[in-house]
């Protein structure tokens, strides 16, 4: 007995033990009404793509007493295709869109038994359990997704007569095709999804690119790149890339020689308008290595700048509401400044030391409309002489011995479109106040190394502790530069003049130590509160705030000895002004407060005097920087022994 007498013999069995009765005439369920019109819909898809291969292979047997069945994955009659008497008798059987043919419904069939064997048969007189059925020759094979899951079959079938072995392989090559149509179709779908998911990648990326050919014209862009450009893409396309990055040769060149460039400055050109932006560049390669093109990213600079400036701190933080006061003085130092706060004006802030100089300056910046753009500060006088130009300015790639490659930014550039804050600007050497007056005039900056002109728009404030008209006269201050940077003065008093501000402020710092050092916020006595009152604060805003803290690490509890210790000259000061002595309580009080800074100061010389004229050596000794022991000279105006 061959498998295929074996797989039929099974099948009668089934039916037998399913109670088929083998002298139906019609099958035991048919889908009508509504339940076809499901039926029907839901294997629309599997319809559409088989029909155009049925018909084609009727017209290959038209004439010959043959029909086409298509059916789904559960033995539903979908479509009858073939010449209309043959149609028409099958139809005496009920042969019909919704009759379900499974083994279940008729017995052993070329639909349901394939369903269930999944491989192609061919039944043909008695191989049929129906003898109303036993007439028919029929030649099936099942239909499979890509994913090899069954979704219908494809029945050949004539009268019994007319079996042919060659029938059932014209229905397996039918399928074959459909199988194959099936794939390419998914093949097709997949290539279109990772299309659209490639596009929609690409197009939302937060950078523009450029597809280049090897002819150098744009073969394609991303949405980015035509909203950075304000170019549409149709103007782009098959452009000379040349006519927007006008160093490409040189670029495509530094890309053959290295293999790629990234992260590198480059200029481009659109709309009458120059540009930096910070460039990728990559050949486009086969797995062979032969290159098709190259594709270009870049990215504002003034974003990566922005980005740069958010992750290092160089952000403002305060705004006028963290400004405790309620003295008129400051209350009339706030007003004015929120009245000059968003003018684009050169702003030049006064004040002792401590004040809070550099809050007032980020609170103006933050109440601008440049609020959400770069607050970046410079201090001029932590700065040795021969690194403030570069600071400011920045320098091109090998500008010098140890310059950062490819060049560095300097403050202007980063605080493009926002706020520089120049710090101390009175001790800025008198030839960098020419190069940053230039710099105000033309709001422009080339970097140290190069002869390339950045254009900049940043607002300059500046802040000085010292009496800049007296430094103009002693000619350490250039007096065109301080009439460019006075054009809005703001000047901050010092704590001893808003005598009413010292107990709020100390209160807040109180508090802010307390929490910061996960303490209590210490009881401040009446005799304590009173010599608090008293004192003139030389340190202003600094010196209460280090004040506090004292007292939270301290619990409050400050000793006599400890208390003289800060408030010493308290009484002779009330002495001083009983006799109609002028009140110089700061002046006395300056020598002991500076005792620390006198004791620095002699250490220095004496470790100039132990090692010589040797900078380096002097600055390791004191286990301190060059550049640190230059400002520290410059401070207490310490000669250089060589």
């Amino acid at each position: 007995m061959d498998s295929h007498q074996q797989i039929i013999q099974k099948s009668h069995q089934r039916s037998r033990s399913l109670g088929v009765n083998p002298d139906r005439i019609i099958p035991g369920k048919i889908l009508t009404g509504h339940d076809l019109e499901k039926c029907l819909a839901h294997r629309k898809e599997l319809i559409n793509t088989v029909t155009p291969f049925i018909n084609e292979l009727y017209n290959f047997l038209k004439g010959s007493g043959f029909f086409v069945i298509l059916s789904d994955e559960k033995g539903c009659i979908l479509t009858l295709t073939g010449d209309e008497d043959i149609i028409k008798e099958a139809r005496k059987y009920k042969m019909v869109p919704g009759a379900i043919m499974t083994e279940e419904s008729v017995g052993t069939n070329a639909i349901g038994t394939v369903l269930i064997e999944n491989k192609p048969l061919q039944l043909t007189k008695t191989d049929h359990y129906v003898k109303a059925y036993q007439r028919w020759t029929c030649s099936a094979a099942p239909i499979h997704d890509p994913e090899n899951r069954m979704i219908g079959t494809i029945n050949l079938t004539g009268n019994s007569e007319k079996a042919h072995p060659h029938t059932l392989g014209i229905v397996v090559e039918t399928v074959r095709t459909i199988e194959n149509h099936l794939e390419n179709v998914e093949i097709q779908k997949q290539l279109y999804d990772s299309n659209m998911y490639a596009f929609a990648m690409m197009n939302n990326l937060s950078y523009g690119i450029f597809a280049i050919d090897l002819n150098d014209n744009i073969h394609w862009v991303n949405n980015t790149a035509c909203d950075t450009l304000n170019i549409r893409r149709l103007n782009l396309l098959n452009q000379p890339i040349i006519r927007y990055v006008r160093d490409w040769s040189k670029l495509k060149r530094t890309t053959l020689v290295n293999g790629n460039i990234q992260d590198e400055e480059a200029i481009l050109t659109y709309n009458n308008e120059s540009v930096t932006y910070l460039i990728n560049l990559f050949p486009i390669e086969t797995p062979e290595k032969e290159i098709l093109g190259y594709l270009l990213s870049f990215r504002p600079l003034s974003r990566m700048l922005r980005l740069l400036n958010k992750y290092t701190g160089q952000q403002a933080r305060f705004t006028f509401g963290d400004i405790i006061g309620i003295s008129k003085k400051i209350k009339d130092t706030l007003s004015y400044a929120k009245t000059v706060a968003n003018s684009p004006t050169t702003l030049l802030i006064t004040g002792e030391s401590g004040t809070g100089k550099e809050v007032f300056a980020q609170a103006i910046h933050n109440a601008s409309d440049r609020r959400d753009e770069p607050f970046i500060a410079l201090n001029c006088g932590a700065i040795s002489p021969g690194l403030i130009e570069s600071e400011l300015f920045g320098y091109a790639d090998g500008a010098f011995t140890g310059a950062k490659k490819g060049g560095n930014p300097g403050k202007f550039e980063l605080a493009n479109k926002g706020t520089l804050f120049l710090d101390e600007i009175g001790e800025m050497p008198v030839d960098m106040q020419v190069r940053l007056l230039r710099a105000l005039q033309e709001n422009a900056v080339n970097r140290i190394g190069s002869s390339k002109t950045i254009p900049v728009n940043v607002r300059i404030i500046a802040a000085t502790n010292k009496n800049l008209e007296v430094e103009i006269k002693k000619g350490k201050f250039r007096l065109d530069l301080f009439y460019r940077l006075n054009v809005v003065p703001l000047h901050i008093p010092p704590l001893r003049e808003r005598k009413e501000d010292i107990m709020p402020l100390l209160k807040y710092f109180l508090k802010h130590k307390a929490s910061k050092l996960k303490k209590t916020v210490p009881r401040i006595d009446d005799d304590l509160a009173d010599r608090i009152m008293i004192y003139n604060w030389p340190g202003n805003i600094r010196e209460i705030e280090n004040f506090a803290e004292k007292l939270v690490i301290l619990g409050g509890n400050l000793s006599p000895d400890m208390m003289d210790d800060e408030f010493r000259a308290i009484h002779a000061n009330k002495e001083e002004n009983l006799s109609g002595k002028p009140d110089n309580f700061h002046e006395q009080l300056k020598p002991r407060l500076q005792t620390l800074q006198d004791t620095e100061k002699e250490m220095i010389i004496q470790t100039f005097e132990i090692l010589g004229n040797n900078i380096s050596q002097v600055a390791k000794s004191l286990g301190i920087s060059r550049n640190a022991l230059y400002q520290k000279m410059k401070r207490y105006e310490i000669r250089h022994p060589g």
